[in-house]
Protein backbone atom coordinates (compact mmCIF):
# COMPACT_ATOMS: atom_id res chain seq x y z
CA UNK A 1 0.00 0.00 0.00
CA UNK A 2 2.99 2.22 0.39
CA UNK A 3 3.64 4.61 -2.56
CA UNK A 4 6.99 5.29 -2.22
CA UNK A 5 10.26 3.80 -0.48
CA UNK A 6 11.93 6.65 0.68
CA UNK A 7 12.27 5.79 3.94
CA UNK A 8 13.32 2.60 4.81
CA UNK A 9 11.27 0.23 5.99
CA UNK A 10 13.48 -1.29 8.69
CA UNK A 11 12.57 2.36 10.72
CA UNK A 12 11.36 1.73 13.99
CA UNK A 13 8.83 4.32 13.16
CA UNK A 14 7.61 4.03 16.83
CA UNK A 15 11.10 5.68 17.68
CA UNK A 16 11.26 7.84 15.17
CA UNK A 17 7.26 9.44 16.06
CA UNK A 18 9.23 9.70 19.67
CA UNK A 19 12.14 11.68 18.88
CA UNK A 20 10.67 13.59 16.43
CA UNK A 21 7.79 14.96 18.84
CA UNK A 22 10.46 16.19 21.41
CA UNK A 23 11.91 18.40 19.16
CA UNK A 24 9.60 20.87 19.09
CA UNK A 25 10.85 24.44 17.50
CA UNK A 26 8.29 25.66 20.19
CA UNK A 27 10.54 24.83 23.11
CA UNK A 28 11.28 27.42 25.09
CA UNK A 29 15.13 28.54 25.17
CA UNK A 30 15.82 26.38 22.62
CA UNK A 31 18.53 27.68 19.90
CA UNK A 32 19.02 24.30 18.21
CA UNK A 33 17.18 22.91 14.68
CA UNK A 34 13.49 21.74 16.02
CA UNK A 35 11.20 20.08 14.22
CA UNK A 36 7.60 21.85 13.25
CA UNK A 37 4.92 20.63 15.88
CA UNK A 38 1.21 21.04 15.11
CA UNK A 39 -1.66 19.39 17.33
CA UNK A 40 -4.86 18.48 15.24
CA UNK A 41 -8.48 17.47 16.85
CA UNK A 42 -9.15 14.88 13.82
CA UNK A 43 -7.43 12.50 10.91
CA UNK A 44 -8.31 14.64 7.85
CA UNK A 45 -7.22 15.62 4.48
CA UNK A 46 -7.24 19.36 5.75
CA UNK A 47 -5.21 18.33 8.71
CA UNK A 48 -2.59 17.03 6.16
CA UNK A 49 -2.62 20.37 3.98
CA UNK A 50 -2.33 22.19 7.72
CA UNK A 51 0.93 20.44 8.04
CA UNK A 52 1.96 20.58 4.62
CA UNK A 53 1.55 24.49 4.90
CA UNK A 54 3.62 24.40 8.27
CA UNK A 55 6.17 22.60 7.02
CA UNK A 56 6.22 24.65 3.16
CA UNK A 57 6.80 28.22 5.74
CA UNK A 58 10.26 26.78 6.74
CA UNK A 59 13.31 26.16 4.51
CA UNK A 60 12.41 23.17 2.95
CA UNK A 61 12.01 22.24 -0.20
CA UNK A 62 8.45 21.50 -0.65
CA UNK A 63 9.01 18.99 -3.39
CA UNK A 64 10.84 16.83 -1.54
CA UNK A 65 8.74 16.18 1.86
CA UNK A 66 7.04 13.22 2.16
CA UNK A 67 3.97 11.84 4.66
CA UNK A 68 4.14 8.99 6.75
CA UNK A 69 1.05 7.79 8.65
CA UNK A 70 -0.12 4.48 10.02
CA UNK A 71 -2.50 1.93 8.30
CA UNK A 72 -5.39 3.19 10.44
CA UNK A 73 -5.04 6.55 9.91
CA UNK A 74 -5.07 5.71 5.79
CA UNK A 75 -7.70 3.80 6.56
CA UNK A 76 -9.72 6.94 8.46
CA UNK A 77 -8.41 9.54 5.76
CA UNK A 78 -9.68 7.00 2.62
CA UNK A 79 -13.10 6.08 5.10
CA UNK A 80 -13.85 9.86 5.24
CA UNK A 81 -12.90 11.35 1.90
CA UNK A 82 -15.93 10.60 -0.48
CA UNK A 83 -13.42 10.83 -3.47
CA UNK A 84 -10.48 8.79 -2.24
CA UNK A 85 -10.38 5.19 -2.57
CA UNK A 86 -7.24 4.81 -1.72
CA UNK A 87 -3.35 5.58 -0.79
CA UNK A 88 -2.69 6.58 -4.15
CA UNK A 89 -5.48 8.90 -4.47
CA UNK A 90 -4.51 10.72 -1.35
CA UNK A 91 -1.03 11.30 -2.58
CA UNK A 92 -2.30 12.67 -5.19
CA UNK A 93 -4.88 15.13 -3.88
CA UNK A 94 -2.12 16.67 -1.71
CA UNK A 95 0.52 16.44 -3.97
CA UNK A 96 3.02 14.67 -2.41
CA UNK A 97 3.68 10.58 -1.45
CA UNK A 98 1.96 8.88 1.35
CA UNK A 99 4.00 6.25 2.84
CA UNK A 100 1.49 3.73 5.11
CA UNK A 101 3.76 2.34 7.76
CA UNK A 102 2.07 -0.47 10.62
CA UNK A 103 4.43 1.12 13.23
CA UNK A 104 3.97 4.51 12.97
CA UNK A 105 1.57 5.35 15.95
CA UNK A 106 -2.04 6.49 15.26
CA UNK A 107 -1.84 9.95 17.07
CA UNK A 108 0.82 10.75 14.85
CA UNK A 109 1.12 12.14 11.09
CA UNK A 110 5.09 12.75 10.08
CA UNK A 111 5.77 15.31 7.11
CA UNK A 112 9.80 15.30 6.27
CA UNK A 113 12.40 15.03 3.72
CA UNK A 114 14.02 11.66 3.48
CA UNK A 115 17.28 12.83 3.73
CA UNK A 116 16.01 14.38 7.35
CA UNK A 117 16.07 11.44 8.92
CA UNK A 118 18.87 8.09 9.51
CA UNK A 119 16.78 5.15 10.34
CA UNK A 120 15.51 7.29 13.70
CA UNK A 121 18.25 10.06 13.96
CA UNK A 122 17.18 13.22 13.36
CA UNK A 123 19.67 14.24 10.47
CA UNK A 124 17.49 17.61 10.01
CA UNK A 125 15.08 18.64 12.17
CA UNK A 126 13.74 21.91 10.52
CA UNK A 127 12.51 19.24 7.66
CA UNK A 128 10.35 17.44 9.24
CA UNK A 129 6.85 18.54 10.84
CA UNK A 130 4.94 16.60 12.97
CA UNK A 131 1.21 16.71 13.35
CA UNK A 132 -0.02 15.02 17.12
CA UNK A 133 -3.31 13.99 16.62
CA UNK A 134 -6.16 13.51 18.93
CA UNK A 135 -8.13 10.23 19.00
CA UNK A 136 -11.04 10.30 17.00
CA UNK A 137 -11.20 7.01 16.54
Amino acid sequence: MSTTDAIDAETDFEELASRIRTQSADAPGSDTERATIRSFDAVSSETLEALLEAAESESVEPGSLVFLISRANAELLIEREYDIDDVEELSAVLGRPVQVEDGMPDDTIVLLDPAAVDGEELVDPDAIACGIVGSDH
